[in-house]
């Protein structure tokens, strides 16, 4: 069968349209900016392979991609959204021939957009079958299939039921397999998600199938982190995954609905057949590891960095997206990633509040432990970042001040704080909506865009702690410049300027830095700049008032 295997937007049709309505504008909310850089579709690329070794006809197309193309290129200024729809997805659609259009939606935020999509394919191609996967449609089978426009809803782990699925469509059946929903079968609700048991029966990604494969490995999101230290910029970055499943129980994470809680590992040999082809084929030097628990068991992780150094001596730099467990580092598992490549790491922190770990998250870590391990990444001279969330059903605003507090005393490189959104197949999700808590539309349900009310908070209370914390650890207290390290903190400020040109903090860092290095003439420049900012708008002004923030004159 010939299959199109798409990645859906990673928004919703609201928020397309925000940004495009902002690109025509000019203005621009940096509190509630995203990223558009696309990212590896690592899922998509072992679908993709799991059907082509099984003898189907399979394409690519990164919707995603062509939206984040688009605006780049300055489509939108004459083009609207139904446009882009049309051209980007309708005609691919037009041209292929396809059978089959499996899309992916990842969380409740990328919904409508799918939605829109296998809509659009029914009415472009009448006959054609569309299969939706995801953490999502797994969590909410049911609704989405009550839509009318999806025919299928695999459940969990997609690379085998996929291809069982093809196999009963190719012999002429319509059934649901065990791992399958369908609109007319009355078990969707009861059905568990397939999980893949050795997941060394994977065939490798299928890199090969991506179309503009060199746009990712040379300019990946999650190859450059806001806020990082180090030099970034021409690696060529590849997404791997060496384990799948969590056994935590964290109450905010739905991750579990799709990779279950057993953690599962790729046998190292299989590794580095896989990493072995990405070098081959696309010459790459930095490894985004997307493993929600590569360092489950520290004897594994230090026996594959001891084998990627003896086949790599010093060519990779590591980078894991989504953090390690920081509980679980131990002074061996340290100095071997570093030697491996390792030059900053992420712990996910969440909540600096011992109750709201014991009580509310269900992660029950031990925020001592936490500095114990900062304090031993710091002695190797690891770069270290951290992820917060505030604003979880149940804190309190005082709760999330000891957040603040606790990445203060912390005293790291960058610390990334998030506005708690119940993501779909959480348990947070459910006490949230059983609670009656949400608000607005859930389509705007994204990190960094308060949506949770409760008797101990509002939402705009919420973004207002995140927004505080934001400049108090990371710009009033930055690491970089409390230690001096102003050449790092001009990298840092100055890239992030570049992206958001009229941030008010970054400004004022930069000045700090090139002030710091004895840099006068760029200095007054950051300076005047700063006052312009500050003259710019009432709201400025207040902020560096707020902050006791005093600018002296700027000289010529």
């Amino acid at each position: 069968m010939k299959v199109l295997l798409v990645v859906s937007p990673s928004f919703s049709l609201k928020m397309l349209q925000e940004e495009i309505d902002s690109l025509r504008t000019g203005r621009r909310d940096f509190t509630r900016s995203v990223d558009w850089r696309p990212a590896p579709p690592l899922g998509i690329l072992y679908i993709a392979a799991a059907l082509r070794r099984a003898g189907h006809d399979v394409h690519i197309h990164d919707l995603h991609r062509a939206f984040y193309a688009c605006r780049e290129k300055g489509y939108f200024a004459d083009k609207d959204l139904p446009d882009f729809f049309e051209a980007h997805f309708e005609s691919v659609l037009k041209r292929g021939g396809f059978d089959v259009v499996g899309i992916s939606c990842l969380f409740n935020v990328s919904w409508s957009s799918v939605e829109e999509m296998a809509r659009r394919s029914k009415r472009t191609i009448p006959g054609i079958t569309t299969v939706i996967g995801g953490h999502y449609p797994t969590a909410m089978c049911c609704d989405v299939l009550a839509t009318g426009v999806v025919d299928y809803v695999i459940l969990g782990e997609a690379e085998d039921e996929f291809v069982r699925l093809l196999d009963r469509m190719a012999a002429g059946s319509t059934a649901a397999g065990p791992h399958t929903a369908t609109a007319a079968d009355h078990e969707s609700d009861t059905k568990e998600a397939a999980i893949i048991d050795n997941p060394d029966t994977l065939a490798v990604p299928a890199w090969d199938l991506l179309p503009h494969v060199r746009d990712y490995v040379g300019n990946s999101i999650d190859a450059e982190r806001v806020g990082s230290g180090e030099v970034q910029g021409g690696a060529r970055s590849a997404a791997v995954m060496t384990t799948r499943g969590c056994p935590m129980g964290c109450t905010f994470c739905a991750a579990h609905g799709v990779h279950g809680r057993v953690v599962r590992a790729h046998s190292i040999g299989y590794m580095m057949d896989h990493i072995d082809r990405l070098v081959a084929d696309y010459d790459v030097d930095n490894l985004l590891i997307q493993d929600d628990m590569f360092n489950f068991s520290a004897p594994r992780a230090i026996e594959f960095c001891r084998v990627l150094c003896e086949r790599y001596p010093g060519r990779f730099r590591l980078e894991f997206p989504n953090g390690l467990a920081v509980w679980k580092l131990n002074e061996e598992l340290v100095v071997s990633l570093k030697e491996a490549g390792l030059r900053s790491i992420t712990v996910a922190v969440e909540s600096g509040s011992p109750y709201v770990q014991r009580h509310i998250l269900k992660k029950n870590l031990n925020l001592d432990l936490v500095k114990e391990k900062v304090a031993l990444l710091k002695r190797h001279g690891v770069g270290i970042r951290a992820f917060y969330i505030v604003g979880f059903v149940g804190e309190t605003l005082e709760m999330m001040q000891e957040t603040v507090r606790f990445a203060l005393d912390l005293n790291i490189d960058w610390s990334e704080f998030k506005v708690f959104t119940p993501l779909v197949g959480s348990e947070m999700y459910d006490i949230a909506r059983g609670r009656n808590c949400l608000t607005g539309d859930m389509s705007e349900h994204v990190y960094g865009r308060a949506c949770v009310r409760t008797d101990d908070f509002t939402p705009e209370q919420v973004k207002t702690v995140q927004y505080d914390a934001n400049i108090r650890v990371n710009f009033l207290a930055s690491r970089y410049l409390k230690e001096e390290r102003y050449d790092t903190a001009e990298r840092v400020f100055g890239g992030l300027l570049k992206r958001f040109p009229n941030h008010l903090f970054a400004q004022w860092a930069l000045w700090q830095a090139l002030d710091g290095q004895h840099k006068e003439g760029e200095a007054q420049k950051a300076l005047a700049r700063l006052q312009a900012l500050a003259d710019e708008s009432q709201a400025n002004g207040d902020l560096l008032s707020k902050y006791d923030i005093q600018l002296p004159v700027v000289t010529t």
